[in-house]
């Protein structure tokens, strides 16, 4: 108000007669600005504006980062399930808590069903549940996603009904996404799709590209769904669906290559995400360039591919191949036309 004024004064317009014509110069002004921010969005360089992940296996020796931002750390949630046990124990989800490895620097809840859970914000707690004290046992059942729909559902911080909060709510409608990309779900009323539980949980959203990839050891399947309201884009990528992923999953701590200029990455999904950029980004690509903001989620070996890949495109690493590879230019948002989603690849085993 303040500046309106200012510029009323300025213009000698500020009394009688004048203050029309004044208000229409404004309008235009502000038309013309807000055309202007469109144009500087438009010719952006892309980023990963946030990323969920629910049970991700961690990705490196030491914690990604995100170079877009100053703290370095990534918008978003990561999560994962734990039991409180007698004598100071745990029990944690064991794909979470399947190497020695390091998670990304993005806030971090740990999910119970019974009390408080913990939830580290800012950079959030990198380190867990690997390198965290005590005894930690990993638990096969924790990793399968109906535990995360209803420990984000009942969510209690300090004392305090917290589900409804960001970026706990966000986490919830997302965990939907995460869980539909193994193209079909056993759930207690029969099976589910993408498809269908897009339009169950999240209906201000669509399913705007879906793409395959073959890499031998699976079909892989990458997702775009587009929030009708803001334009924004969430990529989500496929976990473990197969016995031989599954073994990509098990390489070592000592295993681990250079990918996209960080070092210590473990070798399996970087090779995996390799693959997939080479196979499928091309055809991505443009509905990308089409969406407001991009984030990216996915499950297990879904959430470590994510975490990898939005460090990759927010290092800024122009000229390094798997940064251009990965990477995308902002365009005009747009609203993507909604598909179907398509048959079920020949390797699909519903996995949980």
């Amino acid at each position: 108000m303040v500046l309106a004024w200012f510029w009323l004064a300025y213009l000698g317009l500020i009394a009688g007669d004048d203050c029309e014509p004044a208000l229409e110069m404004l309008q235009l002004r502000a038309r013309k600005t807000e055309t202007e921010a469109e144009v500087t969005n438009a010719s952006a360089p892309a980023t990963v504006y946030m990323i969920f992940t629910f049970g991700a296996v961690a990705t490196s020796t030491s914690p990604l980062k995100d170079f877009s931002q100053p703290s370095q750390t990534f918008r978003g949630l990561r999560c994962y399930t734990e039991n409180l046990l007698p004598m100071g124990m745990r029990q944690v989800d064991a794909g979470a808590n399947l190497n020695q490895l390091y998670h990304s620097q993005v806030p971090t809840v740990v999910l119970r069903s019974h009390g408080d859970s913990d939830f580290f914000d800012g950079t959030g707690r990198p380190d867990l549940p690997a390198h965290g004290t005590g005894v930690r046992l990993p638990d096969v059942g924790l990793h399968d996603m109906q535990n995360y729909f209803q420990r984000l559902l009942s969510l209690h911080l300090r004392g305090r009904d917290a589900h409804v909060e960001k970026p706990f709510a966000s986490a919830h409608a997302f965990a939907y996404l995460a869980w539909g990309a193994y193209e079909r779900q056993q759930d207690r009323g029969g099976f589910v799709t993408m498809e269908s539980l897009i339009k169950a949980h999240l209906p201000n959203w669509r399913l705007v590209a879906q793409e395959q990839l073959d890499t031998i050891e699976a079909v892989d399947n990458l997702w775009i769904v587009q929030n009708q309201n803001s334009q924004d884009c969430l990529l989500t990528f496929e976990g473990t669906h197969t016995f031989t992923q599954f073994f990509r999953n098990l390489k070592t701590t000592d295993q681990v290559i250079e990918y996209c200029g960080f070092p210590g990455v473990h070798s399996g999904y970087a090779e995996k995400l390799r693959w997939l950029m080479k196979g499928v980004m091309s055809k991505l690509r443009p509905k990308l360039s089409k969406c407001y903001r991009v984030g990216c989620t996915g499950h297990s070996l879904g959430g470590a591919l994510c975490e990898i890949f939005a460090a990759c495109v927010n290092s800024g690493r122009v000229g390094h191949p798997d940064f251009e590879a990965a990477t995308w230019s902002a365009g005009e948002k747009e609203l993507m036309p909604q598909i179907a989603q398509k048959p079920l690849s020949r390797d699909n085993l519903g996995a949980h």
